[in-house]
């Protein structure tokens, strides 16, 4: 994840928290309070000198990879005790943070089964954008040439804003081919009818009002199952990043959020979900 990482900085000119979470004997320690308002600081944990000698190397080690794989851009290391989820969201809302990359670990030739715990947990709990994928190679030889081409899922309507201004901004910055693949959740032919024009002239709405100049998107309407279909489209697309909404309203969950752990697994590119 590295290279996505630098490469992401080098465009925005953004600073990078590296964080690691020293989660110790998580049976036995319990891991200091996130949630106080006022707490700008979790409380230490006293470790015993072996563990806290354990941790310093941690950090250490941490150090020497960042002035290795992040040089030349503004970084600073951090390394928090408590469950991981947990202490990357307190992170992210105490740094505000404009953007989580983390890669989600699979298990050898099964990684595309599984997401990793900490993964969908930060998904499910963070607000702000995450970047993540299955796919760590392929995710540093596109972030070594910048992103080419971006595939944009979503479905009309109040929760793609974000995601279809998050397309707008990176296309913009590596003057990428977008594609807009429009889902359309519900399986009545009633609400498919919509045309490729209609479509086009919303996206279009939206993109300009984030500021997008690039050449128009290419428009698809999915015509088949979500999950298969995005998969399929950005095959097609051959692309570099797919952007999908989670539809994390808040009190609701849209059945298009709740196929965001799959589409990771299944994306052939890492996915960047709003």
């Amino acid at each position: 994840m590295a290279p996505a990482v630098a490469a992401m900085a080098r465009q925005f000119s953004a600073s990078v928290t590296v964080l690691n979470a020293f989660h110790f004997a998580p049976d036995y320690v319990v891991s200091p309070r996130f949630d106080a308002a006022s707490c700008s600081e979790p409380i230490a944990i006293p470790y015993i000198p072996a563990a806290l000698e354990l941790r310093n190397q941690r950090e250490q080690r941490l150090e020497e990879f960042v002035r290795e794989q992040l040089a030349s851009i503004e970084w600073k290391v951090r390394i928090e005790d408590g469950d991981p989820a947990t202490v990357i969201e307190w992170v992210a809302k105490h740094e505000q943070s404009d953007l989580i990359m983390m890669p989600t670990r699979g298990l050898g030739r099964f990684r595309r089964l599984l997401l990793g715990s900490v993964t969908a947990k930060v998904l499910h709990d963070v607000e702000c954008p995450v970047f993540t994928g299955t796919h760590e190679p392929e995710a540093a030889s596109a972030a070594s040439r910048g992103y080419q081409s971006i595939l944009c899922a979503v479905r009309l309507g109040p929760e793609s804003d974000a995601a279809l201004k998050m397309t707008g901004v990176l296309a913009e910055a590596w003057h990428a081919h977008v594609c807009l693949l429009h889902i359309e959740v519900s399986s009545d032919t009633e609400n498919t009818n919509n045309s490729v024009k209609s479509v086009q002239k919303a996206f279009q709405r939206t993109l300009e009002a984030s500021g997008y100049s690039g050449a128009d998107p290419r428009i698809c309407i999915l015509d088949a199952a979500i999950l298969k279909g995005i998969r399929e489209t950005a095959i097609d697309e051959k692309a570099d990043l797919v952007i999908v909404g989670r539809g994390h309203l808040r009190g609701q969950i849209s059945r298009a959020w709740s196929h965001v752990y799959t589409i990771i697994r299944e994306s052939p590119c890492p996915v960047l979900s709003v």
